[in-house]
């Protein structure tokens, strides 16, 4: 690093990713000196690699599928002709357009110094790049996660592809096969599908987004299938072989002789470890999945190194990173006389396949509250009939005090509407309020009531209809 001056700050962040933008941020408005490190480019995996390409090439894929899907309403059908370059520089223009919020610039402007560089942190208050030296008063570590690639015999040599490199397709390809079958393998999975390409997950587990209610995993399985995505689940994979210039993923199913699959382009999605490279020297405690341990207050077993987002948390969500890297600028700025306590829940998730998946709760703690379900299939919402959506469904988790312990939604815009969800399980509000709030219709936030609605009927049986009954009686002749 050339040209950079040795300085002393408040807050030195390692870092630019969301957890590390969010707490430049907040450092920076409080008025403090602040340092942010990025090795690389701001904006990190969600900007350039993550959340906004692939919303952009699912966004690409549903106008594709659209084409072909306009029989019910009298529009008549056609296949799309799909320019892979030109969609290739739609995701271009669609990060240009987004990058000066993460930009350089935004925070220099914010009174934040921005360095670049790969960083060695070797104290709780210092950051050596290079033969320079930058210390801090407290640190904030949010370098983030990086792809999982499994150790597969004859990967090497083979046009597979990560999170991270998916993006340098120069051309689409024929036969996609994508090992992992969480939400990262089912929505890419779903798109190239919908832009014509063949399409095979593999799944070692024995569903489909196993952490989701398994009415939930089965209506996405089938909404794939129907679309012609091929779907192997409780299946290994063995190797990669190569022949006459082709690869195929040799996979266990446990059905006997093993299935070959040729492919083109293998995208692995089996997950992301925490990257802690240039951290060794301070002995920092990792929990057994490698992550930095952290307290309640995000504190790094070194009492003034605080770490945020996807290093620390097992929770990989861009709302999740922001919102742990403010928490620990602020503790670590402000220590001992703020303490802001990291709460884990309630946390959403969306899944953004079609059907949208959308979901809080579902840990152990909260399965363990459920003393009662409630599920509504879409069919009963007029909004998916007047839209043609004939698959979906909303599972209710409901603990012994009317509250809900869970709650996922497997329809269209399921990502806008358990925002509603989110607000009513912190609040602690229980069905008998949400049965009282007003609901536009027709909208898919009618589920909400409806739930509401049939836990009220459960929990009113014949007594009490009896009951009201006689009420009846005894009023008639008052009137």
């Amino acid at each position: 690093m050339t040209g950079v001056p040795t300085r002393r700050s408040d807050l030195l962040v390692v870092g630019g990713g969301a957890a590390g933008l969010a707490a430049a941020s907040v450092a920076a408005r409080a008025g403090s000196r602040v340092i942010l490190v990025e090795r690389h480019r701001l904006g990190g995996d969600c900007l350039y690699t993550g959340c906004i390409p692939s919303k952009a090439l699912l966004r690409a894929a549903a106008l594709a599928h659209a084409q072909r899907q306009g029989g019910p309403f009298g529009i008549a059908p056609h296949e799309p002709v799909i320019d892979f370059a030109a969609l290739r520089d739609s995701l271009t223009r669609v990060i240009a357009r987004i990058e000066p919020e993460d930009s350089e610039a935004r925070y220099r402007a914010l009174g934040a110094m921005v360095v670049h560089g790969p960083a060695i942190v070797e104290s709780e208050a210092s950051v050596r790049i290079g033969t320079s030296r930058l210390t801090a008063r407290s640190l904030v570590i949010a370098t983030g996660a990086t792809p999982v690639v499994p150790d597969l015999p004859g990967l090497d040599g083979a046009p597979w592809f990560t999170s991270e490199t998916l993006w340098d397709l120069e051309r689409q390809p024929r036969d996609l096969v994508i090992l992992g079958g969480g939400p990262l393998g089912c929505e890419i999975g779903q798109a190239y599908r919908r832009l014509a390409s063949r399409v095979t997950i593999v799944e070692s587990a024995p569903r489909l987004l196993g952490q989701e209610p398994a009415a939930i995993s089965a209506a996405l399985t089938t909404a794939l299938q129907e679309e012609g995505t091929r779907i192997l689940t409780s299946a290994r994979a063995l190797r990669v072989e190569r022949a006459e210039g082709s690869f195929r993923l040799v996979v266990e199913t446990g059905t006997g002789s093993p299935t070959t699959l040729p492919f083109d382009a293998l995208l692995i999605a089996v997950g992301r470890r925490a990257r802690t490279q240039g951290l060794e020297a301070l002995g920092l405690a990792l929990d057994p999945s490698g992550r930095i341990r952290t307290d309640a207050f995000l504190r790094t077993s070194r009492g003034g190194l605080y770490a945020a987002g996807d290093v620390t948390s097992p929770i990989h969500f861009t709302h999740v990173a922001g919102q742990q890297g403010a928490y620990a600028a602020l503790n670590a700025l402000f220590r001992p006389l703020i303490r802001l306590r990291w709460a884990t829940s309630p946390i959403p998730r969306v899944t953004y396949t079609d059907p949208e998946i959308a979901s809080v709760g579902g840990d152990p703690e909260d399965r363990d509250r459920v003393v009662e379900t409630i599920e509504i299939p879409l069919s009963e919402l007029n909004r998916a009939v007047t839209d043609g959506v004939a698959r979906g469904v909303a599972h209710f988790g409901i603990d012994r005090h009317g509250r809900l312990a869970c709650v996922s939604l497997c329809m269209p815009h399921a990502g806008e509407s358990i925002a509603q969800i989110v607000l009513a399980m912190r609040e602690r509000f229980s069905l008998s309020r949400l049965l009282g709030l007003i609901q536009p219709y027709p909208t898919y936030s009618e589920v909400h009531r409806k739930a509401a609605v049939r836990w009220r009927e459960q929990r009113t049986g014949p007594a009490s209809r009896r009951f009201a009954a006689g009420l009846l009686r005894l009023l008639r002749p008052l009137n």
